[in-house]
């Protein structure tokens, strides 16, 4: 694939901001595929559930292309268990062997390149951001949309998706002195169809852009295509469609900003913020 990276171009550093959407995840993958072809330096990345499990993967060093093949494998599949109506629809099994290759460190403060894994403390009822702790169960946990999704129990907690109340969760890198590209896999654009599957997703949309403001306003770049509203969030069907929209839409972010002007980060600050 081309490479538009030239020599007197000074390579662009950010932090990244993943947002959940289930199936829709590949986008990222296919986006960072792009920012790593053309030497885009990730600092820090931060994740909510599907942007969690994509995040920390690539935080570890797993490439996208790597990522993809799982995803679309029939071991991936096996992660998510039939619960029989016990507190939700499935279960994720933390102890699938997959998880091993898709987070090959045991701890979250192990990672390649720093990752902030947000859950939502059930009882508590906030935002954690968490840095360290046994990576396959927290991001596991940050996936757990309820009620499709058991929550996690980890030590005296009880863990559900970040994405509920956080779906594209920018705060642990505000204070990190780079700018901060955010992407949404849920935009505003919505479905014609009424059926039980979209009226539920109509309303799990409704509570989602409620938090979404202050990423808005918060980031140097907000990605959130209407082109996502066409692919399937609940289906292995569309994997490929989704890289393939997040590797185009990540080449044009590209080709846009190459010339995006920043202070070194040693500066410990962003110009024309």
């Amino acid at each position: 694939m081309a490479n538009y990276r030239t020599s007197t171009v000074p390579p662009i550093a950010l932090s990244l901001a993943l947002g959940g959407g289930a199936a829709r995840g590949t986008f990222h993958l296919g986006f960072i595929a792009a920012l790593q072809e053309n030497n885009v330096e990730i600092k820090a990345i931060s994740g909510s559930s599907a942007g969690a499990l994509i995040g920390g993967a690539i935080a570890c060093g797993v490439s996208p292309k790597r990522l993809l093949e799982i995803f679309k494998s029939k071991e991936f599949k096996k992660v998510f268990k039939w619960n029989w109506f016990k507190k939700a629809l499935f279960r994720i099994d933390t102890n699938t062997e997959i998880l091993n290759e898709i987070f090959p460190f045991h701890d979250l403060n192990e990672t390649n390149i720093p990752f902030y894994c947000c859950v939502l403390d059930i009882d508590s009822q906030e935002n954690l951001y968490l840095k360290d702790g046994e990576a396959k169960v927290l991001i596991a946990a940050s996936c757990g949309l309820l009620p499709i999704f058991e929550p996690i129990y980890y030590h005296d907690n009880i863990f559900a998706d970040g994405g509920i109340t956080d779906l594209v969760p920018i705060t642990p890198l505000l204070d990190l002195g780079y700018p901060i590209l955010s992407i949404n896999l849920i935009p505003t654009k919505l479905s014609v169809k009424h059926t039980f599957l979209s009226l539920t997703k109509r309303i799990w949309q409704l509570l989602w852009s409620g938090n979404i403001q202050k990423t808005k306003e918060n980031s140097t770049w907000y990605i959130a295509p209407d082109e996502l509203s066409r692919i399937s969030m609940f289906s292995f069907n569309d994997l490929d469609k989704a890289y393939n929209l997040g590797y185009t839409k990540g080449l044009e972010w590209y080709i846009q900003n190459n010339n995006y002007p920043l202070i070194p980060s040693a500066l410990g600050d962003i110009k024309n913020l």
